[in-house]
């Protein structure tokens, strides 16, 4: 990396750089050096808004992610609280636009983590249209999600991955077209037990 780094030269400042391995090994993984300066290790790593853990269980990006819809969603309390009599409409256009589109993003990758994860997210929607439609206790959460004609975590997870997936089929470059194969390339055997992205596409 460094002779290419030096060819297109590139500088890199190593202190402010980390590295993830991402294994489901419990042995501590060898260190990485660039000019001969070791590079910190780190558990989770950001790359384009999304937090990566070591694993990829998604579960920190999820709850960081729950962490700011709970913020948000106290900020906009004053427009979708129980007694506001803002018209239901626009209480949902509200949370379509400042809440639902938090969660949304990446979730054609993070969809497909374990259901205990997904469910945070889940749950706060959940709460988010009983608090819009002042519900009483005993309407069921499948009730209010076909009355506002939203679809669950799952459901948004695999519609997002579909659309993504066309356009995996659609592109140019063969290397990014090859990601929306079924098989890892040479038809290798499938190690990790949890689902993939790619599971998405299947009926839940």
């Amino acid at each position: 990396m460094t002779n290419w780094y030096d060819k297109w030269r590139i500088k890199i400042n190593q202190n402010q750089s980390s590295h993830t391995t991402f294994t489901l090994k419990k042995e501590v993984c060898p260190t990485v050096t660039l000019n001969n300066t070791t590079i910190p290790t780190s558990d989770t790593i950001k790359y384009l808004g999304l937090n990566l853990d070591k694993r990829l269980t998604w579960k920190n990006y999820i709850r960081t992610k729950r962490l700011t819809l709970n913020a948000r969603m106290r900020m906009l309390s004053p427009l979708i609280s129980k007694n506001n009599k803002t018209n239901i409409k626009v209480k949902l256009l509200i949370y379509k636009t400042f809440l639902k589109l938090i969660w949304t993003y990446g979730i054609q990758f993070w969809g497909s983590a374990k259901i205990s994860n997904t469910n945070k997210i889940q749950i706060f929607q959940n709460l988010a249209l009983r608090r819009l439609s002042n519900a009483p206790p005993y309407v069921s959460n499948l009730t209010l999600h076909n009355d506002f004609c939203m679809k669950t975590i799952n459901e948004e997870a695999q519609s997002f991955y579909l659309r993504f997936r066309m356009r995996l089929l659609s592109h140019q470059n063969p290397l990014i077209k090859n990601l929306s194969s079924l098989t890892l390339p040479g038809n290798q055997r499938r190690r990790l037990k949890k689902k993939w992205c790619r599971d998405l596409q299947l009926p839940i």
